[in-house]
């Protein structure tokens, strides 16, 4: 196959433009897709609408978490199955996965449903925001098998190498949903129902187009005659997925506990944090795009036990991760005072969030490093270094450090905990890195 023979022969560059690339602009269409709600809310809505869509946001990475643990276990267990040559299994990995993302929603959305109190209270609701949180969380509970799904699929169809498909049916339902929140929220003035709205339209499309795409791939299945539950397909699929989904929950959560440290110094540090963090997700979003796009070559090449092969897309992809990430820092930190601008006209607002933006983007070229680390952890299927590494940044270290550091230095510390967070997470994932390359080299991987 053309793509097998990228990821075994193909020089770093070509596999970069070849399979980071069409992720990257996923992940740059979903960008947009993030900064479109804020822009429409910032600037249709209020601040109370503005600072609910933040505080929605540990629900939203919950159900994302979802498709990430069946969507990036299924590509994982496809790619390194497709180098072992074991094609039977693939088809049994992508069946499960299609089924297990629809399941997963129904009860994803029902339980959201069933808890609004409970959960408007944890995210640090109060009379102003909750009102606007409630309709975002109703909607995106009906859509959640849909977002799960789509989620799931897109990641699924990527573990061949051919990444075009999954970056058509993203890129074409993101572009739809950006284009409905100026109609949703501008027009028909629907606030944050309207953005809500808008995604789960978006992903229903991004499902129709993902579900033609397979249905094309002879290799992949979505019929129920492949689906099996037994431990060996299951478990290898979300034993695979979990360091990422595990990061995601916990960053969930973690942001869930950030907010309500953050609330008790009003909704405009909340909105203003809304806005800042956007610019601190963006780089690392592109830098996860490139980790992302070349995961099923060292999968591949992981499964075809070729560890000179492995050593070199490692090192190179990593440090082609730390110069763009470095240079698109040094961007948004001049620029920082226009962007926070561009999403708000509240002078308090763009006060504060110009400073926040200076927490977010301090420590972000090291995120290359982490990301290649953790990709790589696995992509090679070393679940429990994977794991530790994913948890590190987004709750084992990150909490600690952020209640120490508010409790220090109040807001301040709140700002610029995410910076030594990722700081000491990078060493230790270096360390653990080190300790699995060893491993490898002796044959005792």
């Amino acid at each position: 196959m053309k793509n097998e023979k990228l990821m075994r022969e193909g020089s770093i560059g070509a596999l970069l433009l070849k399979m980071s690339l069409p992720v990257i602009l996923v992940m740059m269409v979903t960008v947009l897709y993030n900064l479109a709600d804020v822009f429409f809310i910032g600037r249709f809505g209020d601040r109370f609408q503005l600072a609910a869509i933040s505080l929605a946001g540990p629900v939203f990475s919950t159900v994302s978490a979802f498709n990430t643990l069946i969507g990036f276990g299924s590509c994982t267990a496809c790619s390194i199955a497709l180098g072992e040559g074991r094609k039977e299994l693939v088809r049994k990995y992508s069946a499960f996965a299609f089924y297990a993302a629809l399941i997963v929603g129904v009860l994803l959305g029902a339980l959201i449903l069933g808890c609004m109190e409970l959960l408007l209270g944890l995210l640090g609701t109060d009379g102003e925001t909750a009102p606007y949180t409630a309709e975002y969380l109703r909607i995106l509970a009906l859509g959640a098998p849909f977002l799960i799904a789509s989620g799931a699929l897109g990641n699924t169809v990527r573990a061949d190498g051919d990444v075009k498909q999954a970056m058509l049916a993203s890129m074409t339902g993101t572009l739809l949903n950006v284009a409905l929140d100026p109609l949703f929220i501008a027009v028909f003035r629907w606030g944050c129902a309207g953005a809500a709205l808008a995604t789960v339209i978006g992903n229903v499309v991004s499902l129709l187009l993902l579900l033609r795409a397979v249905s094309r791939k002879p290799a992949f299945s979505l019929s129920p005659r492949d689906l099996s539950f037994r431990r060996e397909i299951s478990l290898r699929v979300l034993g695979l997925g979990l360091p990422m989904a595990a990061s995601t929950l916990l960053m969930s959560f973690s942001s869930a506990i950030s907010n309500r440290l953050t609330v008790s110094y009003g909704n405009v540090a909340v909105a203003a944090r809304s806005v800042a963090g956007k610019s601190a997700m963006l780089i690392p979003m592109i830098v996860m795009g490139l980790c992302m796009g070349v995961q099923p070559a060292i999968s591949y090449v992981y499964g075809c036990r070729d560890r000179e092969r492995l050593r070199k897309i490692v090192l190179g992809v990593g440090a082609v991760c730390v110069g763009v990430a470095a240079l698109m820092s040094a961007a948004f930190f001049l620029f920082r005072e226009q962007f926070v601008a561009a999403f708000s006209p509240d002078p308090e607002i763009i006060s504060l969030g110009r400073y926040m933006m200076l927490g977010t983007l301090l420590a972000v070229p090291v995120e290359g490093v982490y990301h290649m680390c953790s990709t790589y952890l696995q992509a090679t299927g070393k679940v429990s270094y994977a794991t530790l590494t994913s948890l590190m940044q987004k709750g084992l270290i990150f909490l600690p450090v952020l209640l120490l550091m508010e409790r220090l230095f109040a807001l301040d510390g709140i700002i610029f905990s995410n910076a030594v967070t990722t700081l000491i997470s990078t060493v230790i994932a270096l360390l653990l890195c080190r300790s699995w390359s060893r491993q490898i080299s002796r044959g005792t991987a």
